[in-house]
């Protein structure tokens, strides 16, 4: 990752921006121009995640076949990245005064530093002030070939719980009142946890759907043991309809119905949602450079996944909106990651005329 982060400083320091890598490898730059008005900031991550042993081609090298670039991150979001260095080199003045750009590290994942746990954005905005008060942030928003624009990302409650039974060997005929198998009491625990109603949203005409899940179980220590603790990690998304307290409630009440079962649970840092007002200015400025450059009105929507723009509204207080040559929950974390060549071209083109003083 730090190659990585040094090859984009390389790349921005060449279309004339200055730059500075953080020691979680964020890739921060900014130029000012001679004209314009107003600070505007491009977000995106261009870390990824492992591939898996499903992929038919090479993921780490890149391949065309026909209208599609295969490879690993190429939708998510290296392919939005390389768009935006394009447009970058071509642009001459600028809309607005000033540029900021932040190529942010560990969005899929976090890294360990001084003992705590750092997503990369939250990291570089809990150390550094921005001057941007709006900007976009460069995920997948294709469906069906068209770009929509999203106005927001939903929140996580992410928790555990913990179920405490008894250890028995399981030799003994009176294992069954000797111990009590905490994977058997779990089960009761996911059952009431599954009755939790989802959350769901509609913004016109496109609805989001979310629901609890139950990510990751552990429990026993052998086989020949009753296992005397069992643990569960999950996360329940929410939309903007919706609040972190509100979902904590609906945790809480569903583990309230539970009987006979010994359990505790800790919830992890509030993740919040956010929503875009209609009337802000940076959406008219998201729609219109879509309708000038590909000649169509995108449609909006919310994601119920999380990106960095959730930090920087939450952090930062920037209105961001979403958009990216990637078609999202289709070709993204999956086998044979793949990205639109024609999306990305049009994403470049996008970016072009939202940044252009002429436009």
């Amino acid at each position: 990752m730090r190659r990585c982060a040094e090859f984009l400083a390389s790349q921005l320091e060449e279309c004339g921006y200055s730059v500075k890598v953080d020691n979680l490898s964020n890739v921060y730059a900014s130029r000012e121009f001679s004209r314009g008005e107003g600070t505007f900031l491009i977000n995106t991550h261009f870390d990824t995640i492992p591939p898996s042993r499903k992929w038919t081609r090479k993921a780490l090298q890149v391949t065309v076949e026909n209208d599609r670039m295969y490879g690993l991150g190429t939708s998510d979001s290296k392919g939005g990245i390389a768009a935006i260095l394009c447009a970058l080199r071509e642009l001459n003045e600028n809309r607005f005064k000033k540029l900021e750009v932040l190529f942010s590290n560990y969005e899929e994942n976090a890294a360990l530093l001084d003992g705590k746990r750092w997503g990369g954005a939250r990291y570089f905005l809990t150390n550094n002030k921005l001057e941007s008060r709006m900007g976009i942030n460069a995920e997948g928003t294709v469906q069906g070939d068209r770009f929509m624009v999203s106005l927001g990302c939903g929140g996580r409650v992410a928790f555990d719980v913990t179920v405490m039974g008894k250890e028995a060997h399981t030799a003994e005929p009176s294992w069954r009142t000797l111990g009590r198998n905490a994977i058997y009491d779990m089960m009761k625990v996911i059952d009431e946890l599954r009755k939790m109603p989802g959350g769901k949203m509609t913004i016109d005409g496109y609805t989001v759907h979310t629901e609890l899940n139950v990510s990751v179980i552990q429990g026993g220590t052998a086989i020949n043991i009753v296992p005397g603790e069992c643990k569960i990690e999950c996360e329940r998304r929410f939309l903007p309809n919706e609040n972190w307290d509100e979902v904590k409630m609906m945790v809480e009440r569903a583990l309230g119905a539970l009987r006979d079962v010994e359990y505790k649970v800790h919830f992890y840092e509030p993740q919040r949602a956010y929503l875009l007002d209609r009337a802000n200015p940076v959406v008219a400025l998201a729609i219109g450079s879509v309708q000038r450059t590909l000649g169509y009105t995108p449609r909006l929507r919310i994601d119920a996944g999380r990106t960095d723009s959730n930090h920087l509204d939450e952090l930062a207080g920037i209105k961001t909106f979403i958009m990216g040559p990637g078609e999202g929950a289709t070709s993204e974390h999956k086998p044979d990651e793949y990205l639109s060549t024609r999306r990305l071209d049009e994403f470049h083109r996008i970016m072009l005329t939202m940044l252009s003083n002429n436009s």
